[in-house]
């Protein structure tokens, strides 16, 4: 079985495995404040948070939300994203509150068309997702809609760039996330970070992401949540963070491959990869193509590649599916296209050019019988 990803990380232990001989295994140690100042100055942003998982920072999006803008009254998320997203906005938000975004067939985003944007209701604010680290210009959003507040969940969108500067890092964004899952460009197993410019933002979330402690030991004055990472997590963030341009260069590779081995396909208009927004660079987490017309049905799909010993995964599901948000509105064909005709495919940092070959055939395979 080709695996849709395998953690390449037994080469970056060298750091974790010191910190568990110092007996630095909780979230204090040098790593954690080591790789805080690294990733910092690696994105240029001026402050960050390293936390548990992605999951907790991006509820801390929201949170941070309430605490800047307490009067806003419509939260609006993508058709298509992973559950996360709409978990945490429902952490500090009533579900009433949640609004859907339009999807775009071409770039797997939300709709971007200033039209649309322009439309948006006023005192809101809108989660952006980097789907599969296609990267939305979030800056070219607010400069057509000052008034929103804009958030970036970029747990898939790490390394990616809009105007030059990395997705979750610009001014025009009150916060992001990131996720060092097992399964994202960098990993610590877990683990995750929240960014911001912002310092009243940065000084809210440093104090409710760590158990919210006054100045008297064992009084707290908010209500606050354990998410700290912890020293060993940040042993490996910190030695891949010092090898980032080699595996940023390995995953690119990857890509590169795929995309030219898939030329054949895309110029017969039987898959279609994303379409790029203008001033933007995707980042190179996950491989993922749409099947034109696909006939089959996601377990269909699924099956078909498993028993050919590929893994796969589909794309993400409209947000009415989730039995938790079935009462959500949803009149958008285009989140069920998406879902249905769009895979991802084994995109390892350590995937071999004949793997690649063979997922590749089973795809024209797969094309040409259905």
């Amino acid at each position: 079985m080709i695996n849709i990803h395998d953690p390449d990380i037994k080469k970056y232990s060298m750091s974790a495995i010191k910190s568990i001989e110092s007996g630095w295994i909780s979230n204090h140690g040098e790593y954690v404040d080591k790789s805080t100042k690294l990733l910092k100055k690696i994105l240029n942003i001026k402050y960050c948070i390293l936390m548990s998982n992605g999951t907790c920072a991006t509820h801390c999006l929201f949170l941070s939300i309430k605490f800047k803008y307490p009067d806003i009254n419509k939260i609006y998320v993508p058709n298509n994203s992973y559950i996360a997203a709409y978990n945490c906005a429902l952490m500090v938000y009533d579900i009433t509150k949640i609004e859907v975004m339009k999807m775009n067939i071409n770039t797997w985003n939300i709709d971007i068309n200033e039209e649309y944007i322009l439309s948006l209701y006023k005192n809101s604010a809108v989660l952006i997702v980097h789907n599969i680290g296609n990267i939305i210009n979030v800056q070219r959003l607010k400069k057509i809609r000052p008034d929103l507040v804009f958030i970036e969940d970029n747990c898939e969108g790490l390394f990616g760039k809009y105007n030059d500067i990395y997705s979750g890092t610009s001014n025009d964004s009150l916060c992001s996330s990131i996720s060092f899952y097992g399964n994202k460009i960098i990993t610590t197993g877990e683990g995750g970070a929240f960014l911001t410019n912002e310092q009243n933002v940065y000084e809210y979330i440093k104090k409710v992401y760590s158990q919210g402690m006054s100045n008297t030991r064992y009084l707290h004055d908010v209500h606050a949540y354990n998410y700290r990472m912890t020293n060993s997590q940040a042993a490996f963030l910190y030695d891949q963070l010092n090898d980032i341009d080699s595996i940023l260069k390995k995953k690119q590779d990857i890509f590169n491959n795929y995309t030219k081995l898939f030329n054949v396909l895309v110029e017969e208009k039987k898959i279609k990869l994303f379409e790029k927004e203008e001033n933007t660079e995707n980042t190179y987490w996950i491989f993922a193509i749409r099947i034109v017309g696909n006939n089959k049905s996601i377990e269909e799909t699924i099956e078909y590649f498993k028993n050919n010993n590929i893994d796969i995964r589909p794309f993400f599901y409209p947000i009415n599916k989730h039995a938790h948000l079935s009462s959500i509105k949803n009149d958008d064909e285009t989140s069920l296209i998406l879902n249905k005709e769009i895979i991802m495919i084994p995109s390892s940092h350590n995937i071999t050019l004949d793997e690649q070959q063979t997922v590749v055939n089973v795809v024209y395979k797969f094309v040409s019988e259905y």
